[in-house]
């Protein structure tokens, strides 16, 4: 029975080990926005982009009372519908993640993501998606 049970907990490791694997993130060359693109799985059915942004020169309308965490720096996109907000009290800031360059794109899964002087723009197959810059912020 306990090797039953230690076989199940390194095969439980080992699926959890390559699902984070499945996780693809990138950060803008001026290392204000950082991106994760992650994997559907058991706790999320469809995949998801969020991208943080570090420094803004506007702020967001204060968090809804329903986000006792950080508000208005987290923006995520799902493959369908408007880009959105979302509370949260994590980051995606992984300083080792590649970097897009200006005037390329990014293709996580199911989302695009144009990185430009001006700031980073992403979208999923509708055409949705959310623009993001020091000096503003969009969700569409």
């Amino acid at each position: 029975m306990i090797r039953y049970a230690a076989l199940l907990a390194a095969a439980a490791s080992l699926a959890a080990a390559a699902r984070a694997d499945d996780f693809q993130g990138a950060q803008t060359p001026s290392h204000n926005i950082y991106c994760l693109a992650s994997p559907a799985d058991d706790v999320t059915p469809t995949v998801e982009l969020r991208c943080d942004i570090q420094h803004m020169d506007n702020k967001w309308p204060p968090a809804p009372k329903s986000c006792p965490l950080s508000w208005g720096d987290a923006f995520v996109l799902d493959p369908t519908g408007p880009g959105r907000l979302q509370c949260h009290g994590d980051t995606t800031e992984n300083l080792s993640a590649p970097v897009m360059a200006y005037g390329t794109q990014w293709k996580p899964y199911a989302f695009v993501c144009t990185s430009q002087a001006a700031g980073l723009t992403c979208v999923n197959a509708e055409g949705h998606g959310f623009s993001l810059s020091r000096t503003a912020q969009k969700v569409f």
